[in-house]
């Protein structure tokens, strides 16, 4: 009986590691998440896209072991921000996050924004609204700094002088961007974030934009709330320009104050 509980506890000692590495090797190399939100707003980059009203968004997120990912997000959006279209955004993205240590890496990718049917006449041209941004960023724990660059012709159907109306690409354009989100309690996270747009050919329409809040987790759930102010120049005399207006005609400004809540949910 003693040697063969011996040699038993000799086997499964032998055994346990292997399971173990069995169970590692068989971990998925991809990864899904995802999540669905309410808002009161949509505001990108200061610039609220839905006219001050709320919207549905929803997002979908691959995750590679090597550090590769990309995903898919969608949300409505007014038909003065983007004229002719359907009411939706629709973005796709990609990227690398390449780990420096355990609390940093390095973010490299692309996105495509995509405004299905959104479209107008200007100059003797189709202006549409599709943009593409390729992004460098690092990320530190709760702290990160971003810099994109438009790649595609036109920035979010950026096209037209507001003064002479003169049609010229806006390929060139960058953001650049800081954000902290520290934990102030288990569960409570502070959103702080400050940005600034340079619009290539069209400095008129350059702005900074800041953003605070708190956002408040629990199980699978965010609430989320936010003071964002964006220093766009609304006009300038009686040239309109950070105004959107819709089919009637009647007008909004976009920039300026305004506050956002969110309430999302993760899966």
């Amino acid at each position: 009986m003693n040697i063969s509980k011996t040699t038993t506890c000799a086997l499964l000692a032998c055994a346990l590691p292997a399971l173990a590495h069995a169970q590692e090797a068989a971990a998925p190399a991809w990864t899904q998440t995802g999540n669905v939100a309410l808002l009161s707003d949509y505001v990108f980059r200061g610039v609220t896209q839905t006219q001050g009203k709320p919207t549905v968004q929803a997002t979908l997120d691959f995750g590679h072991a090597s550090g590769a990912y990309l995903g898919v997000f969608g949300s409505g959006v007014s038909h003065a921000a983007y004229n002719n279209g359907n009411g939706s955004e629709i973005d796709l993205y990609g990227g690398y996050r390449h780990a420096l240590d355990q609390q940093s890496n390095i973010d490299a990718g692309v996105v495509t924004y995509w405004y299905p049917g959104a479209e107008y006449r200007a100059g003797g041209q189709t202006i549409k609204y599709h943009t593409q941004d390729v992004k460098l960023g690092w990320n530190h724990g709760a702290f990160n700094v971003y810099g994109w660059l438009t790649v595609s012709r036109r920035w979010f159907g950026y096209a037209v002088d507001p003064y002479s109306g003169g049609v010229s690409s806006t390929r060139g354009s960058t953001y650049f961007e800081a954000n902290w989100n520290p934990e102030l309690a288990p569960g409570l996270v502070l959103n702080l974030h400050a940005g600034t747009q340079r619009v290539r050919k069209l400095g008129v329409y350059n702005f900074v934009d800041v953003k605070a809040g708190v956002t408040k987790t629990w199980d699978n759930w965010a609430l989320s709330a936010a003071a964002i102010y964006n220093d766009g120049k609304v006009r300038d005399g009686a040239v309109p320009l950070w105004i959107f207006f819709d089919a009637d005609g009647t007008g909004k400004k976009v920039v300026g104050k305004r506050l956002q809540a969110s309430l999302t949910r993760s899966f």
